[in-house]
């Protein structure tokens, strides 16, 4: 049975900034590989390791391409789906509180994320492709990175700023039965 929202009781930011963070985990996933993987094709996901110069290695490439859609795909849904069942506790019981700002910087956080570790892993420890190869790759990995840090320090002030505006649905948006 559900009941309407009561104002006593503990409302948790938690579902919707991992929400928020897988979302952003994906979306910033997929613009990486849309825009520098497939139209401006600046490189593949091995294309420092096996270039592609031919038709086997162009092949290859294209598969970790695809394992690396299908991972940001993964992140995204599962970041639909707890948002859905953030949304569906917020809504029945009142335990989910909601901020725009906080959602909005879990989305930065979680491509900021995404853009550090797979620039320091992807591009700087393990070599495997760089954002744009040759002679400036290292300015554009380490933009790559930095844009990423920028997106991590906004992403966890507006959390932080979140904590201040979290409101429950109100009486207003209350979906639930009442008894």
């Amino acid at each position: 049975m559900s009941r309407a929202p009561d104002s006593t009781r503990v409302r948790v930011r938690g579902p919707v900034i991992t929400a928020g963070v897988l979302l952003g985990t994906g979306l910033g996933g997929f613009v990486d590989g849309i825009v520098f993987h497939q139209i401006l094709q600046w490189h593949s996901m091995l294309s420092s390791i096996l270039p592609p110069t031919d038709l086997v290695a162009i092949k290859v490439n294209m598969i970790w391409d695809g394992l690396f859609h299908a991972f940001t795909w993964l992140m995204t849904s599962a970041g639909v789906a707890l948002l859905f069942r953030a949304g569906h506790r917020a809504v029945r019981d009142g335990s989910v509180a909601w901020s725009t700002r906080s959602f909005a910087g879990a989305l930065a956080l979680g491509w900021g994320g995404f853009n550090v570790l797979e620039g320091l892993v992807d591009h700087e420890i393990l070599g495997i492709h760089h954002v744009r190869p040759g002679e400036t790759q290292l300015a554009w990995d380490i933009a790559f990175i930095a844009y990423g840090t920028v997106l991590l320090v906004l992403g966890t002030m507006a959390i932080r700023a979140g904590r201040k505006d979290v409101t429950p649905f109100g009486p207003a948006l209350d979906l639930a039965p009442t008894t």
